[in-house]
């Protein structure tokens, strides 16, 4: 839960200060006001990134140079202050959980959200990097190692690509560079597999329940061939291996490695077609919705945890029937966070003002 939070520099925010006071809260104004902005921050505070794709330095408050980011969050009754600094001149973004430097994204089991958003439609129609990207936070809300062993295995990464960049670089240059992205690529690849499975077994009901009977269906992609989901990690890390070889002198000619869990993918289907090129984009707001939903139970159902929902306007994509089958399926104690540009008469909720353009509003009836 997050009792506080603190904005220096961020978006359009040169200073603010929120107190979530309540379980439900709705923030309404126009459009252009920073209400999502305002959502970014709380998501940013977990992650370690936007939800709306943007670039670090886009982040910054113009003319200002860096932004931070605090906030005290509470999990199992216990307080934790997590911090996110970030210098554009630097290009650097310091995170730090009650004062000690942590990884970006550390901060997701601590305080893991779910966010509804209408760019949630680049989960199904989107480049493979979104979906990874998605993939690997649910994954890392749930096992937090997962986190470590992304980080690592992008140092691992980048030093293989510069090796490759080199003039000349054999296989031998390469062999410790590729047993340690075998090592670590195998524990991401079993991680994501699993995750994957029990998130697409939750978003399947969520789909069928909100398309009349339809079927939703994925699949994880691997760039090893000849690995299968039910394989040990011992097996991938072979296979690996001999990916890495057989593509060298692809490697060697684009100086970047090809083949690993960075170039993976997972792949949707309905009733048997994949979506991304088959369903209409009604269908795939549906599919993003199931997958969000899934994404919760598997936290809240699976993980025991409490996750905060930031719902940015999403309400405006969805018809009543799913707008009420979304309200009715969290109303098991999570925060929840809403923007809406709708106003509120004072008869229906108390209202208080954030800033000059933005209210706070509680409603009576959740």
């Amino acid at each position: 839960m997050l009792k506080q939070l603190y904005l220096q520099n961020f978006r359009n925010y040169k200073q603010l200060e929120f107190t979530p006071d309540a379980e439900y809260l709705i923030l309404s104004g126009h459009n252009g006001t920073g209400k999502s902005n305002l959502l970014e921050s709380i998501y940013y505070l977990s992650t370690g990134y936007s939800f709306r794709q943007a670039r670090d330095d886009n982040l910054v408050r113009f003319g200002s140079g860096h932004f931070i980011i605090r906030g005290i969050v509470s999990r199992a009754g216990i307080d934790y202050k997590i911090e996110v600094n970030y210098r554009q001149d630097q290009r650097r973004k310091t995170t730090k959980i009650n004062d000690k430097r942590a990884l970006p994204g550390d901060c997701s089991n601590h305080l893991p959200v779910v966010v509804f958003s209408p760019q949630d439609l680049i989960l199904v129609k989107g480049s493979p990097a979104g979906r990874r990207r998605f993939l690997d936070l649910v994954v890392a809300q749930v096992r937090p190692q997962h986190n470590s062993d992304l980080h690592y295995y992008n140092s691992v990464l980048y030093q293989r690509n510069k090796q490759l960049r080199s003039l000349k670089v054999s296989s031998v240059d390469l062999l410790p560079w590729d047993q340690q992205l075998a090592s670590l690529g195998s524990r991401i690849w079993k991680r994501r597999n699993l995750v994957l499975s029990e998130l697409l077994s939750l978003s399947a009901g969520v789909f069928n329940s909100l398309s009349r009977g339809r079927i939703l269906e994925g699949e994880y992609l691997s760039q090893i061939k000849g690995i299968k989901p039910e394989d040990n990690q011992e097996q991938y890390q072979n296979l690996f291996k001999e990916s890495l070889k057989k593509s060298l002198s692809i490697d060697q000619r684009v100086k970047a490695t090809t083949v690993g869990p960075h170039r993976d993918d997972f792949r949707l289907y309905l009733n048997g077609r994949e979506t991304r090129i088959y369903a209409s984009q009604g269908e795939q707001r549906l599919v993003a919705l199931a997958l969000k939903i899934g994404q919760y139970r598997l936290l809240t159902e699976v993980q025991s945890l409490e996750p905060i929902l930031l719902l940015d306007d999403v309400f405006s994509e969805l018809d009543e029937k799913h707008r009420l089958f979304v309200l009715e399926g969290m109303k098991q104690g999570s925060q929840v966070i809403a923007t809406t540009t709708s106003s509120f008469k004072e008869g229906f909720a108390q209202i208080r003002r954030l800033t000059p353009e933005i209210f706070v509003v509680y409603p009576k009836n959740f």
